[in-house]
């Protein structure tokens, strides 16, 4: 039982018990929820799949081992689609430099959105790490999902464990979240 202290005309404090079963029912309730928004649809999300990218105009830098594309950017893989305004595509070159290359990260900037079946991430930029299966998101996030909203300044999603962390900006933004609130089921 948990205890706390009142004042009281006559006594000066009255001393107040609150059965404290009924307050873990509910923390143990809302926890549930919690938990849920923090695991991303996209958990266990195959960063070996096919990317296919779209783009008003694209250049390559053979030498740099990067492609550029620009304009209404679209890349899908598998359940998650990436949007932005800028892309640069970083890439292995196998032995048959035509045929057969790998790309290890994508750089996105302006505009950036990220959607899973169940979400959508918006922020300035996104750096999209293949071989890490980390995807970053910065300045201006928001993680939109059926059960609320939150936003931060920059977003971390692990696509093996689906685990998302979001952080403020030291001393300036803090995280902010809005959540439902689901009805009660009789």
């Amino acid at each position: 039982m948990m205890t706390y202290f009142t004042p009281n005309s006559r006594n000066g404090f009255l001393l107040v018990k609150i059965v404290v079963p009924a307050l873990l029912a509910l923390a143990l309730m809302l926890s549930g929820s919690l938990a849920r928004a923090q695991i991303s649809a996209l958990k266990d999300h195959d960063v070996k799949e096919p990317v296919d990218i779209s783009a008003d105009k694209l250049e390559v830098r053979q030498k740099e081992n990067i492609a550029v594309f620009v304009g209404n950017v679209k890349v899908v893989q598998g359940d998650m689609t990436m949007n932005s305004d800028r892309i640069n595509v970083y890439y292995e070159a196998g032995e048959d430099k035509e045929l057969s290359s790998s790309i290890t990260r994508l750089d996105a900037s302006g505009n950036v959105t990220v959607k899973s079946p169940t979400e959508e991430i918006s922020s300035s930029w996104a750096v999209y790490d293949l071989s890490e299966g980390i995807i970053t998101l910065g300045d201006r996030v928001v993680l939109k999902t059926e059960d609320g909203e939150l936003h931060g300044k920059k977003l971390r999603l692990n696509l093996d464990t689906g685990v998302i962390s979001i952080e403020g900006q030291d001393g300036k933004d803090r995280v902010k979240g809005q959540f439902t609130v689901p009805d009660k089921q009789d």
